[in-house]
């Protein structure tokens, strides 16, 4: 279609070059040929070079400016008569018109003297009207390119646009301005974004790029109340069309101070964002435009397209934002840290890591409510983000972790002044709901030596340090040192040959009897792990269980546990019919976080094919802890299959008694570190029998834990509690070497009466 128009324009051209040669030849004596146009218009394909003899320019000039003269008055025009260099001239002029009947020039013929016939007259008549004819022509098919080159502009800029992100935003809108404004013939174009929060708007791009800006830039940041032009753009909702008239001396000034030239004229488009104007694309011409409709709906076009791509830019940002930023503090997260560190090492920048924790915040949170909890976090949160410098990082690990990276770490005293104060900033009353809470933390810090480690073993480095100073007491900061290094070190080793011996066999169980401290009889077992160390030797839970629950190995272990002490229990349901004794299995906080907790525990009952009533769960408080609701659904699952309950170290957790009446467990049993001081301590001694009491309140077997001597025994008795396991009645042991026992059916109660048995507190510290 394109091709086609500008063939028909070229054709429009031929036709008018051929009138006007044509009149050349048909009328006798004529000198001077031409066409002149009204005012700045061109029509495309209907520009023409004015024929002129040999020594009649000088006329040309001077009859072309009276025409033109009049056609600016659009004054009614026929013939014009003058005298150029002595010579007298007669001129016939017809104005050439467009269908709407706008004229857009005339038609003039010119020749030495004054007389022309009314047979000339009428050719240059006929002349003129068929010059209009190629003119309407020409100028709806010069509309209709116009147009098609406005569709292809537009397209371009699409095209763009749709490849455009954040990165690369600044070069788009560059092209975008340049493209425009050699496209429209603008001597600038300009895209400008508004602030209305600081009532300003701001230089986003310009064409031509100015070379030499000054200093500040009078049109980079503009107050919208400084001048009526830049007020009009602030909440401008249409084309917006000025000439020389409608330009301040104020306006003018800025733009001469700033590019060194005054506009003559320039347009303004607005970017619409849903009810506000987010800015503008304007234009300045030196010399007067006459803008078509089709230009400024293109622009419309345009400017819809740019909104749209900063909409699309600014969701992109506020999902990397929201993706790189914790959303209660609006810190950076852990993987904005990760990058953070990244680039940092990379580039070998001296810096420290602080991972700094709250302490007792748990405590904190559940007696003051999540809510009051959070409102700590963020106020901590902000008071960080407040103390550093500008090229220092903070961020929220999550929970009460935050972590701070100091820039250009020169020594580690100066970075343990930072931590102190950091410490004193954390440690500032807060009001939360009418009351002044205060808050410590312990900090722990490692400094970054380039080339030796990544962004992750700095933060695992820095966290063992911040254990480290919560061991020491809290409210204080621990460097990561070589003492700290080695227990890492250990520690890993300690985690690789652990997960060795859960692939290869290397767990053990023993069991632990539980007798009736009245008869002896074996009422039940506690299978208890143990790990055959290839080179330490068998080993207690308490020597590897923290490096367990530390890297999540311990609900493999729990597992392998419990699956191995259902396939023993199903062989001593066989080879004692007489002595239906229950197996009791620990399980850590950790295995309630499994979603398929019961259907594990109904899958090693029914594989086994144990009974449900031959199993106990054992649990701690601090299983309860974190999820109540569930964990309590959970134990009802477990008792629908026939499972006893039993709440293990039962007065050590600070929620005791609350939590007790809540949660649906069968017994309760009784810490060690209590039932030691029974005979000696009064208070041990009060906290037992109190213990002992509410479980016979509540209806609940009370079984004590860590029976060392026959005084412990009696004084159980004497307070009712009648079970009980410890080292006075049987070191834990493999199932093989409980095979008498069980055989037996009890111990005998002169065990249970000997005084004079003690056991020391190094072995029951190997349960």
């Amino acid at each position: 279609m394109t091709s086609t128009t500008a063939s028909y324009l070229e054709q429009a051209g031929t036709e008018t070059k051929l009138v006007v040669e044509t009149l050349l030849q048909i009328i006798q004596g004529t000198q001077i040929v031409a066409v002149v146009r009204s005012g700045e218009s061109a029509i495309a394909g209907f520009e023409l070079e004015p024929l002129v003899s040999a020594g009649s320019q000088k006329a040309f000039e001077t009859i072309s400016e009276r025409v033109s003269t009049q056609l600016s008055n659009d004054a009614v025009v026929g013939y014009i008569s003058c005298k150029v260099q002595g010579i007298e001239w007669g001129s016939l002029v017809e104005t050439i018109r467009v269908q709407d009947g706008q004229v857009i020039g005339a038609l003039v013929v010119a020749r030495h003297g004054r007389t022309w016939s009314s047979r000339e007259r009428s050719l240059v008549r006929a002349f003129a009207s068929l010059l209009s004819h190629v003119a309407t022509l020409a100028t709806r098919e010069g509309v209709l390119l116009h147009q098609r080159r406005l569709d292809e502009l537009v397209a371009q800029v699409a095209e763009r646009l749709m490849s455009t992100s954040a990165a690369n935003r600044q070069e788009t809108l560059d092209w975008v301005a340049r493209i425009l404004a050699e496209f429209l013939i603008a001597d600038v174009c300009f895209i400008r974004r508004n602030d209305l929060a600081h009532e300003v708007t701001i230089l986003e791009a310009e064409w031509p790029i100015r070379e030499d800006k000054p200093d500040p830039d009078p049109l980079g940041v503009v107050r919208f109340d400084s001048d009526p032009i830049f007020m009009a753009t602030r909440d401008m909702r249409g084309p917006y069309l000025t000439g020389i008239a409608d330009q301040t001396d104020m306006y003018l000034d800025r733009a001469k101070e700033a590019a060194g030239i005054k506009p003559a004229a320039g347009a303004a488009v607005p970017l619409l964002l849903g009810d506000s104007t987010w800015g503008i694309i304007g234009f300045l011409h030196m010399n007067l435009h006459q803008w078509v409709p089709a230009e400024i709906n293109a622009l419309q076009a345009v400017a819809s397209m740019l909104v749209q791509l900063q909409a699309r830019i600014d969701a992109e940002e506020r999902t990397l934002y929201n993706a790189n930023h914790d959303e209660l503090t609006g810190l950076p997260n852990r993987r904005a840290l990760l990058q953070e560190l990244k680039s940092r090492l990379e580039s070998r920048r001296a810096s420290a890591v602080m991972v700094i924790d709250l302490d007792r915040f748990k405590i904190m949170n559940d007696y003051l409510g999540h809510g009051s909890g959070d409102r700590l976090l963020v106020t901590i949160a902000d008071r960080i983000r407040t103390s550093i410098r500008v090229n220092d990082f903070a961020a929220r690990l999550g929970g009460d972790e935050f972590v701070f990276i100091v820039d250009k770490a020169k020594s580690e005293m100066e970075v343990l002044a930072t931590a102190y104060r950091i410490l004193d900033i954390i440690a500032q009353p807060v009001v939360i709901a009418g009351q002044e809470v205060s808050h410590t933390a312990s900090i722990g810090i490692a400094i970054a030596t380039p080339g030796e480690s990544s962004g992750l073993d700095l933060l695992g480095f820095a966290d063992v340090a911040m254990y480290a100073a919560k061991s020491r007491g809290r409210n204080q900061a621990v460097v990561f040192d070589r003492e700290l290094r080695e227990e890492v070190n250990s520690r890993s080793r300690t985690e690789l040959m652990l997960r060795e011996a859960i692939d290869q066999g290397g767990l053990r169980l023993h069991f632990q009897p539980e007798v009736d401290l009245r008869t002896g009889r074996v009422l039940a077992t506690e299978a208890l792990v143990r790990w055959d160390h290839p080179t330490r030797g068998l080993l207690a839970a308490s020597e590897f269980i923290k490096v367990a629950e530390e890297t999540g190995l311990v609900t493999e272990i729990g597992r392998w546990v419990f699956a191995e002490a259902c396939r023993q229990l199903g062989i001593w349901q066989k080879e004692y019919l007489d002595l239906p004794f229950v197996v009791r299995i620990n399980m850590s906080p950790a295995d309630f976080k499994m979603g398929d907790l019961v259907e594990f525990v109904e899958r090693c009952l029914r594989d086994n094919n144990v009974p449900g009533n031959r199993l106990c769960i054992e649990i701690t408080e601090y299983a309860v802890v974190d999820e109540p609701e569930r964990v309590a659904r959970i134990l009802r699952g477990f008792q629908a299959l026939g499972v006893e309950i039993a709440l293990d170290d039962f007065g050590t957790g600070f929620a005791s008694m609350t939590q007790l009446k809540d949660l649906p467990v069968n017994l309760i049993k009784l810490d060690m570190s209590f039932v030691r001081g029974i005979t000696s301590d009064d208070y041990d001694r009060a906290i037992v029998e109190s213990i002992i009491r509410l479980g016979k309140a509540l209806n609940l077997e009370v079984i004590a834990e860590g029976i060392e001597t026959g005084s412990i025994n009696e004084k159980l008795l004497e307070l009712g509690c009648h079970r009980g396991q410890g080292y006075l009645i049987s070191r834990p042991m493999p199932a093989a070497d409980l095979a008498p026992l069980l055989a037996r059916g009890a111990i005998p109660l002169s065990v249970l009466r000997d005084t004079q048995s003690e056991v020391t507190e190094l072995a029951n510290l190997q349960l």
